[in-house]
């Protein structure tokens, strides 16, 4: 996956997720993921947590 395939999901309305594999930022000029983990085990738990903003807790 490529960050132009999570900013073009979020355009479409989709959640996203970002794995960052690599030192390399995740591009500015892209929207960002609604969720960002450094690793599989993190980005599970923070998939499981997450919550869009302005939802209840």
């Amino acid at each position: 996956m490529h960050p132009w395939d999570v900013d073009g999901a979020s355009r479409a309305g989709l959640r996203t997720a970002w794995l960052c594999r690599t030192p390399r930022p995740y591009p500015a000029t892209h929207r960002p993921a609604d969720v960002t983990a450094a690793s599989l085990p993190e980005l599970a738990d923070r998939l499981l947590t997450w919550r869009p903003p302005g939802a209840p807790p």
